[in-house]
């Protein structure tokens, strides 16, 4: 099978590689996110019961209930705190561990699926843990007389689905907040991509830089100088010939023509103080010519070197005169 090419264009490939880093950073914060308050919704279910256990250890009725084994008293006082707390069950059991109360009536009279030990031993105990009613939050507590002997001991559950119930309504706002995100950086690199589409031409990456190995022989290769300048008169850019001409430093790049030449028509041809298409100016023992011609970003330079040429043109009319005034000799 043919795998598809990765597109040429930079327009292209700057949307796909961005669109891929911004879900994948988005995707990455939401699950960060997520793991933590995961693990906070399980903590407060288990606090939550721990403190439903606590109050109703604290019922005298119970805990006589459970000292005297009144599987009446305690099914009924336990199951009215069940429904007005909305746990998932509230049991209560004896010193032994067997249930004195229960949702589901069938089960009391039986020993309870989780060890009741460390409750009866007198500690307050908080875990996630699989009981006959599934997966759930608990606490258990010791159920203690007034006279602060244990008679047994308070288990409070809250259910599993609950807790993912609540997991699920964030994770709404998670998503929503995440898709959110996604569409801001999608269309923030849509913008940038369409800029750099424009700028670039839509050309192919592999084109760009063929256009620069291309640009800077033909830069270096030419016997014209020149030099590009940016909209505040900084040197972008002058190749060996305009270095040559010019007599200018190898670091010139960055810096304004003021710094690099001396007061006088040449810099002003330069920056544009003096106008018009080739204009004739000096530099050292050189004699150049001059074009300037504005961009969108600055200007581009080029230069001339005519020294040779008024040194030819010098000579040729002095042998004019010279020929002149020997053929006046002759004629007289």
């Amino acid at each position: 099978m043919k795998l598809p090419h990765w597109p040429r264009r930079v327009f292209a490939q700057l949307l796909l590689s961005q669109t891929v880093v911004t879900v994948g950073v988005t995707a990455l914060t939401a699950g960060l996110f997520l793991a933590p308050v995961s693990s906070e919704l399980d903590h407060d279910a288990m606090q939550r019961a721990l403190s439903i256990a606590q109050a109703t250890a604290t019922d005298e009725t119970l805990a006589r209930a459970a000292d005297a084994r009144d599987v009446v008293t305690a099914q009924r006082n336990a199951e009215q705190i069940r429904l007005a707390t909305g746990a998932s069950f509230v049991v209560v059991t004896d010193l032994d561990g067997i249930r004195l109360s229960h949702t589901d009536p069938g089960r009391i009279g039986q020993r309870v699926s989780t060890d009741p030990e460390p409750a009866l031993a007198g500690r307050s105990v908080t875990a996630i843990q699989q009981g006959t009613l599934g997966r759930t939050a608990r606490g258990k507590v010791p159920l203690r007389t007034t006279d602060g002997r244990i008679v047994g001991e308070v288990s409070v559950g809250i259910s599993d689905d609950s807790i993912r119930r609540r997991l699920l309504k964030m994770l709404t706002g998670i998503l929503l907040c995440a898709a959110a995100g996604l569409t801001a950086g999608t269309v923030a690199t849509l913008v940038l991509a369409r800029r750099l589409k424009r700028r670039t031409h839509n050309i192919a990456l592999a084109d760009i830089s063929a256009l620069l190995v291309e640009r800077e022989a033909m830069l270096h290769g030419i016997r014209e100088g020149l030099v590009a300048l940016d909209e505040r008169g900084r040197i972008r850019l002058a190749n060996d010939e305009a270095l040559r001409l010019l007599d200018l430093p190898g670091e010139c790049t960055g810096r304004p023509i003021a710094a690099v030449l001396p007061p006088g028509r040449l810099a002003d041809v330069l920056t544009g103080r003096i106008t018009g298409t080739d204009l004739p100016a000096v530099r050292d023992d050189r004699v150049l010519v001059v074009n300037r011609t504005a961009t969108a970003e600055g200007a581009v330079v080029t230069l001339r070197d005519r020294t040779e040429l008024e040194s030819l043109v010098r000579e040729l009319d002095t042998t004019r005169s010279l020929t002149e005034a020997l053929r006046a000799q002759d004629h007289e």
